[in-house]
């Protein structure tokens, strides 16, 4: 198991077993109303029994248009789910998800320190060169966190989901180039691998 340390938070290869409460854990927030109210997801409708085939089925078949990882703390503790989808490796963007779904973990910097670390990685070891995602205009916390990690709003848009149908959202972007300044790191002349 090769965990990405941040400062506060690791992130985790999706692909990496689960235990069985780690699991049970994924499901509870998988099925609370208030958690997916903010990501834009709707509750699941499967048992327990389906959602850990389906996720054990989807850890064994990771698209290469995505980096999925969950999110733990120092002492080991999985508090939420990060990651970039939607890759398009020809165009070198993607659009980064996270949820913690840890409620007692909100507030504490977890969601910041998971998406500089993923940002990080994909920065240093992938071609990518620009990422963007997705947030509700009322959620005020995201977007804080996503102006600290170094986002920047670039526009206010239609969006669709399936889970919920149109909605009005907030693009943020942040660029390679952008994140390493922020970082003082030097550019790299190279752009990394898929």
């Amino acid at each position: 198991m090769t965990i990405i340390w941040g400062e506060k938070t690791g992130l985790r290869p999706f692909e990496d077993q689960l235990t069985d409460d780690e699991i049970a854990r994924v499901y509870r927030w998988s099925s609370d109303e208030q958690i997916l109210r903010w990501s834009g997801g709707s509750p699941t409708d499967l048992t327990i029994a389906e959602f850990r085939e389906r996720l054990l089925n989807e850890r064994g078949h990771i698209p290469a248009n995505r980096r999925a990882f969950f999110i733990v703390t120092r002492d080991g503790a999985l508090i939420g789910r990060i990651g970039c989808f939607a890759i398009d490796w020809d165009k070198r963007e993607g659009e980064l998800g996270i949820v913690i779904g840890e409620s007692t973990s909100w507030g504490q910097g977890y969601g910041r320190d998971a998406v500089t670390t993923l940002l990080r990685h994909l920065f240093e070891t992938t071609s990518l060169d620009r990422i963007n995602l997705f947030t509700f205009p009322e959620n005020i916390r995201a977007q804080r966190c996503f102006a600290a990690c170094g986002f920047r709003v670039i526009a206010h848009a239609r969006r669709f989901s399936p889970d919920i149908g149109e909605f009005d959202g907030i693009e943020m972007e942040i660029t390679r180039r952008e994140f390493l300044a922020r970082q003082n790191y030097p550019i790299p002349l190279s752009q990394g691998a898929k």
